[in-house]
């Protein structure tokens, strides 16, 4: 079950593909926490502040699995953190990049600064793991856009240091964007996480989520976008500890509700979509999310993220 693949060749039918598919034209994704289907050319600088994790190491997703199982004798390649964890706080800073080489295909970059304040081991902060993706809009139209969205986690982040989990990872999502009313708009994802390597607590994890947002109010100058989502993950296998007792994490769910609202800006110039050139606007999100169950990967988040598309 660990590995899961897409054929090489599979892949460039898709790409190829594509070339029957119509052009999308005139949506914006507004969720905060989906990702979006939209293949879209955009910088993107998003500030999360977490509270609460009190299992970090679950299926080897956030921590690695800790270094006291190497100091005890019990596992030596055990990459993370030394001390047993009992709660964690985190902010992060993610810089994301992505550019659409047609209207249905865009590639992208994401790379997190991630500042820890662990109950047990030291304060610390730096580089986490970064990723690189692909995303392809297989059906695209004026109302909707149904995407294949394929990410790399590369482990450039230490894991000693609780700021990544020591192996590669890929996802594969599929993302849908659809327009109700000229108002209101849905968004949903389903992606499955799946590692490659890492030790045993390592496990594929599926996440699912569904938005609405609705724009209440539109100006020349700006328009108002309130947002619901719920968004939530299944551990299939791997293991987790909780005291420093090892137990399986398989049937662990993980479901959060976010309440947000995005401000869409007229900056730089939201006139340049007519004329084609340079920037097509910017936006502001502001939301938070709580967690509707008694396992989490946070109990609050709170998120700011501003988005340039150009």
């Amino acid at each position: 079950m660990r590995k899961l693949h897409l054929p090489g060749a599979v892949v460039a039918w898709l790409i190829l593909a594509s070339s029957a598919v119509r052009a999308q034209s005139g949506a914006e994704s507004s969720v905060g926490y989906i990702d979006s289907a939209i293949p879209t050319s955009q910088f993107r600088l998003r500030y999360d502040s977490a509270f609460g994790s009190n299992v970090p190491d679950r299926a080897e997703f956030f921590y690695a699995k800790g270094g006291f199982f190497k100091l005890a004798g019990i596992d030596p390649n055990a990459p993370g953190p030394t001390e047993i964890e009992t709660n964690v706080d985190f902010q992060e800073v993610i810089a994301y990049f992505e550019y659409s080489f047609t209207p249905r295909l865009s590639g992208f970059f994401e790379v997190p600064q991630r500042f820890l304040n662990p109950e047990q081991n030291a304060n610390t902060n730096g580089i986490t793991d970064t990723f690189v993706g692909f995303k392809w809009a297989y059906y695209s139209d004026e109302l909707e856009t149904c995407s294949l969205q394929m990410r790399v986690t590369l482990p450039t982040g230490p894991s000693h240091r609780g700021l990544g989990v020591n192996h590669v990872s890929h996802e594969t999502a599929l993302l849908h964007y659809r327009r109700l009313t000229e108002r209101l708009t849905w968004e949903s994802e389903f992606r499955a996480w799946i590692p490659i390597g890492g030790t045993d607590f390592a496990g594929n994890i599926l996440r699912y989520g569904a938005g609405l947002s609705y724009q209440i109010a539109e100006t020349s100058r700006a328009a108002i976008r309130p947002v619901a989502e719920v968004v939530g993950w299944t551990v299939l296998d791997g293991q987790a500890s909780e005291y420093g007792v090892t137990r399986s994490a398989a049937g662990d769910t993980i479901v959060n509700a976010k309440l947000g609202v995005r401000l869409l800006l007229p900056w730089p110039s939201r006139s340049c979509r007519e004329c084609g050139e340079g920037f097509s606007g910017s936006d502001l999100y502001v939301g938070y999310g709580r967690a509707l169950t008694g396992a989490v990967w946070y109990e609050d988040i709170i998120r700011v993220e501003w988005r340039v598309r150009y």
